[in-house]
């Protein structure tokens, strides 16, 4: 069995062929987008080892009840579900082998890890249980030394070994080969290199965790190919990827007329990719709409702002630099003494956002206004873990003034993208979670009025195209 990942920033998704149509499967109970973070507890424990009458047992039992509650989902869904809900309570009622201050030991005793959704809340509920990484793919790229790789590379094996399990499990058949999803540039400052050293690290962790065949595709290309699909005549499409960490463009001859060819490599005019995505967006948002009402601007009795950093370090929860000085003793004693000289009483919101560890949190409500915005032009976003009867309000027009820089450099990477072919394209094809925000999308229709912009599968299309590319390279 083959398959196609996008191992994303933000989330992650795998497919599969079924009667010759990509078909996501569920990874993250019941969910076909899994975001990608991992919890590792400082309390080790054994990992869950799920017999396979408990699973049927609980399926059975989770039929019912949605029986009952007239909202069936699909089988593979509940598979899912059944087998989340057994290694919680696995955690829960587990016996406790070891505990340890740091986590290379944790993932080096292999004991159990929290994946996806749940990671996220396991980090919220109590931070100080274990060790919490949001995006590991921002850091691939990136200047780390070999001990900061050696970890990564854990990260990622854990975290395709379980995406293999699942979907192992829930298809009843070995999955062998794998086309992965990459963006034109990873997260990080040393170019080539970076990319390279990121795909190694992908490449090698997919192979000690048993993939034979392990390909890469560009992201963007990979959307083409989902849009393909449906194209009845040849077409020059540009395709803007607009994912939770990169940005990506790709300019490429799409259709009928290219479909039977083997490598695709001559059908693709140009590239172009910025370490920019949702994330950014969602910290620009946060620093720019709520961290004013954490005392930024405020001012101190000698006359002097607080520092702007801080607030930038608070909300930059996929920047590891930020976070480890944010964190710092020394930091939080700054903070302490820039509390007592500022008369803003705000400021002390953001002490409790450091001291008890509420980044995640706030980097989550950025992104929920980011969504409300979305069907709403004004929303009222609650705080009230900071403080009781904590409420922003937040404009649409406030997200579209907080990324106005970001949105340039989209423009300038779209524009490069149509020098660098040295053609004017058929048609804009827009994928990516980021693209639903209507300030995006009014965004694109202003720049390019006269296009034919068509929006595609937010969450599938490069997945659904990932799968689309494994099928020609592994069909026997």
């Amino acid at each position: 069995m083959f398959a196609g990942l996008d191992f994303g920033t933000s989330n992650c998704s795998i497919g599969v062929m079924k009667e010759q149509q990509p078909k996501l499967v569920p990874l993250d109970n019941g969910k076909n987008r899994m975001p990608s973070a991992l919890f590792v507890q400082n309390e080790i424990m054994p990992p869950a080892q799920l017999l396979d009458s408990e699973i049927a047992a609980r399926v059975a039992q989770i039929k019912q009840i949605q029986l009952k509650n007239g909202s069936i989902t699909n089988h593979e869904a509940i598979i899912s579900s059944a087998r989340h809900q057994l290694r919680k309570e696995h955690r829960q009622t587990s016996s406790i082998s070891q505990t340890v201050n740091n986590m290379a030991e944790a993932l080096r005793l292999g004991g159990e890890i929290i994946f996806g959704e749940e990671a996220e809340l396991s980090h919220i509920a109590v931070p100080e249980s274990g060790f919490y990484i949001k995006s590991p793919k921002s850091f691939l790229g990136a200047d780390i030394n070999a001990t900061q790789r050696a970890v990564f590379t854990i990260i990622v094996e854990k975290m395709l070994a379980f995406i293999k399990g699942e979907v192992e499990f829930i298809e009843q058949n070995e999955l062998a080969d794998i086309v992965i999803g990459r963006p034109v540039n990873f997260h990080g400052l040393l170019g080539q290199d970076g990319n390279q050293q990121a795909l190694d690290i992908i490449g090698n962790a997919a192979a000690n965790v048993g993939f034979k065949q392990v390909e890469f595709l560009m992201e963007p290309v990979a959307a083409a190919y989902d849009y393909e699909r449906q194209l009845s005549e040849d077409k020059v499409v540009l395709v803007l990827d607009l994912g939770g960490g990169t940005t990506d463009c790709s300019m490429i001859k799409l259709g009928p007329g290219y479909r039977h060819i083997q490598d695709r490599e001559s059908c693709i005019l140009s590239h172009t990719g910025q370490r920019i995505g949702g994330i950014d967006l969602d910290n620009k948002l946060a620093l720019m709409s709520l961290m004013p009402h954490f005392g930024k601007n405020a001012m101190l009795s000698n006359g002097l702002p607080v520092p702007n950093n801080l607030f930038r370090q608070a909300v930059s929860v996929n920047d590891v630099a930020a976070q480890k000085d944010f964190n710092l003793p020394r930091t939080g004693k700054e903070l302490t003494e820039y509390c007592r000289l500022s008369k803003d009483k705000n400021l002390r919101r953001l002490k409790t956002l450091r001291d008890e560890k509420l980044g995640l949190r706030v980097s989550r409500s950025a992104e929920l206004a980011k969504i409300l915005l979305s069907d709403k032009t004004s929303i009222d976003l609650s705080l009230d873990y900071i403080e009781n009867d904590l409420h922003i309000p937040v404009q649409r027009t406030d997200l579209s003034d907080a990324i106005a820089d970001e949105l340039n450099k989209f423009e300038h990477l779209l524009k490069e993208a149509i020098n660098l072919a040295g053609t004017e394209p058929d048609v804009l094809y827009v994928t990516g979670g980021t693209a639903m925000s209507p300030v995006i999308q009014n965004w694109i229709k202003s720049i390019f009025p006269n296009f034919e912009i068509v929006i595609g599968d937010h969450f599938g299309s490069v997945t659904s195209g990932l799968v689309t590319q494994a099928e020609r390279l592994f069909r026997v």
